[in-house]
């Protein structure tokens, strides 16, 4: 169920997700998987040349780059599991609503001692933490990782429809993968809370303001505050496992609701004002693990912007905070709902700083352009850019 308090309520389409089973794994004998650098992508082709469409790495209405068919001598001779595009790896939201999608072969036991093959970037040495602490929760240890950054041939390779496809569906063989990973990692002997509010309060990246008046007014009824990024990935997972209402502002931490047990209810505020947002996301994973979804607009920023940005915003209590505080009976003052004048100067300074290196930006980045048209192939044109705008501050 949706409630939404907002200004213009969303239109919500839930698209139908496909019953993968691990019956639907294709099977490439002597398959090349077939790696771009540049977009840190691979697919997978038979030994004729013939591209294995399950390979494609689909995301949101598109796909990833479809590398084409090349020989090589780079040889491993191993059958394994194709795990998919590398860049999705290095962040942690996108790694729950993505990059877990192909590896539910985990789940069963012909797969059990089968290697799982990842695209990495070219200076990838290995994958991050938070990834390794996964993979170990579904029962893939570092012995069963290959990390590849060229094509490369294999003796046979397994090819999983992916699960998961971002805004589109979550499979409900997803649903078996976050619970398995709730089992072997959700278990920590730490005190547990029925209501949680997930703050982004002590993430100091300059760039939300005014969460600490919403925080408090939650506090005040029943909600426990946490902070994520301070506790290991396993007292995060045990506390959405045991919670039944998990509150917070739009972002990645709200996506541990995929570790929540169904009939749940999850409260995203909506931290920018433009219709751009995540709760289509937020929404497909209320979907899948039949959670209740609550939406409420929290935006008081004075230039508005999408979800998707560096750009300073701030949140305040709002009319459609104030009518969700009423409707569910919530105690609150004047003074808890009053404007907090110290986070808007706060936001104030960090809007013009941010403004002012939007400016810089657009005058470096067409001479990052110019500059790297001499770089030979894709690859290095991008190395270019990525230089030139690193070493001028305008990244």
């Amino acid at each position: 169920m949706i409630t939404q308090y907002v200004k213009h309520n969303k239109n919500f389409i839930t698209h139908p997700a496909p019953d993968i089973s691990i019956r639907d794994i294709k099977f490439i004998d002597n398959g090349t998987i077939c790696v771009d650098v540049a977009d840190v992508s691979g697919v997978v082709y038979d030994a004729t040349g013939n591209l294995c469409d399950a390979s494609i790495t689909h995301r949101f209405g598109g796909h990833m780059h479809i590398s084409k068919f090349k020989t090589t001598h780079n040889f491993i001779d191993e059958t394994v599991v194709f795990a998919g595009g590398g860049y999705i790896f290095s962040h942690f939201g996108h790694f729950l609503l993505e990059g877990l999608g192909r590896l539910y072969p985990a789940l069963g036991a012909k797969y059990k001692n089968v290697k799982f093959v990842f695209v990495v970037g070219r200076k990838t040495k290995s994958l991050p933490a938070f990834v390794m602490k996964f993979l170990y929760g579904l029962g893939i240890g570092p012995d069963r990782i290959i990390l590849i950054n060229n094509t490369t041939r294999f003796r046979g390779v397994y090819v999983p429809p992916q699960g998961a496809v971002i805004t589109q569906y979550i499979s409900p063989i997803m649903n078996k993968v976050f619970d398995k990973i709730a089992r072997n990692m959700g278990n920590e002997k730490i005190k547990t809370y029925d209501k949680i509010y997930l703050s982004r309060g002590k993430m100091n990246d300059g760039r939300t303001f005014g969460e600490k008046s919403i925080e408090k007014i939650f506090a005040k009824n029943g909600y426990k505050i946490i902070y994520p990024e301070t506790l290991p990935l396993s007292h995060q997972i045990t506390l959405a496992r045991n919670c039944k209402y998990m509150a917070g502002t739009a972002g990645t931490a709200l996506h541990l609701a995929l570790f929540m047990r169904a009939h749940g209810t999850v409260i995203q505020i909506k931290r920018n004002s433009l219709l751009g947002d995540s709760a289509e996301i937020q929404n497909d994973i209320c979907v899948a693990r039949k959670l209740n979804f609550t939406y409420i607009d929290g935006s008081i920023e004075r230039v508005p912007s999408t979800h998707f940005t560096a750009q300073p915003q701030i949140l305040g209590i709002t009319p459609e905070l104030e009518q969700f505080f009423a409707d569910n009976k919530f105690k609150f003052t004047a003074r808890n709902v009053a404007p907090d004048t110290a986070a808007m100067a706060a936001y104030e300074t960090h809007l013009h700083k941010y403004i002012k290196h939007q400016r810089y930006k657009k005058i470096v980045k067409p001479i990052a352009r110019f500059i790297s048209i001499f770089g030979i192939t894709k690859y290095r044109r991008q190395r270019i850019r990525e230089f030139i705008t690193h070493i001028l501050h305008a990244d």
